[in-house]
Order: C-alpha cells, then sequence, then structure tokens
C-alpha cells in the first residue's frame, strides 16, 4: 500500500512540474509583437490602442475583486479588467471580463485569455481569436 502511494505521489510531482513548464505557442506576428511590449495596456493586431502613461492616465487596482483600471484624466478613455482568477503560471488559460471604450473603439465582453507571459503581477493576456492582447500590473504602485 505504501509503495503505491509513494508511486502516486511521485506521478503526482512530475504532473505538476510538467504543467508548469508549459510552452507559450506563437501562433502570429501579432502576438510575437505583442509579447515584446512591456508599457500595461489594450493591443490589436500588434499595435497599441491605449498605452497607460503615468502623467495623463490614472490607475486603480483592486486586489481583492482582481480588477484593473486605467483612464484618461477626461475619463474619456478607458480600460476595465476583472480576471476570475490570478494566473500561477503562463500558458494557462483564465476568464476575463475586458471592457475597453475610446472614441471610435469598443471592446467588451467575457473572454477566455491566455496568460503569455507573467512577470511577477505582471500578466501578459493574449487571444488568438481576435489577435488582441492586455498587459496589466496587479501590484498597488
Amino acid at each position: 500500500m505504501n509503495k503505491k502511494i509513494a508511486a502516486a505521489a511521485a506521478l503526482l510531482l512530475i504532473y505538476g512540474s510538467s504543467c508548469r513548464e508549459q510552452i507559450i505557442q506563437i501562433d502570429s506576428i501579432e502576438k510575437e509583437v505583442f509579447l515584446r511590449e512591456s508599457r500595461e495596456g489594450v493591443y490589436r493586431n500588434g499595435k497599441p490602442l491605449f498605452q497607460f502613461d503615468n502623467g495623463h492616465h490614472q490607475k486603480a487596482v483592486n486586489s481583492s475583486r482582481l480588477q484593473y483600471r486605467i483612464q484618461t484624466d477626461e475619463q474619456d478613455t478607458c480600460l476595465n479588467v476583472m480576471l476570475e482568477a490570478l494566473p500561477k503560471s503562463a500558458g494557462v488559460h483564465i476568464t476575463t471580463s475586458i471592457d475597453y471604450r475610446s472614441p471610435g473603439e469598443l471592446i467588451s465582453g467575457m473572454n477566455h485569455l491566455e496568460c503569455s507571459r507573467l512577470e511577477g503581477k505582471r500578466l501578459w493576456l493574449w487571444s488568438s481569436d481576435n489577435l488582441t492582447g492586455v498587459i496589466i500590473n496587479l501590484d498597488q504602485e
């Protein structure tokens, strides 16, 4: 019986460690370009739509609700992101509610996004369906 438990535990450790080492597939030039970006904001088709600028934007993070928001001082452009869960590694998919509004542009809805890159609480979330990515930082800076 103890040998069976030890074998099961060993398999669990092997499986658990292999899940953390998931390979991120670069399936488009837009995703490759997005993953090289570092500024918080929303990106579509390999180009920034809205990037956080500390001098012109307000940022709010609610860590307990996993909510992130940036908006212009004039409040005419806003990005609001809510996560179902905080990803523990790159390669996992999470349900995310995104609402981005600016004059002439609207992105809104629930999405199942890939966490394509993870550095501390900075996340690169990607949708291959519409070539859209979001970089958020959930640290309370």
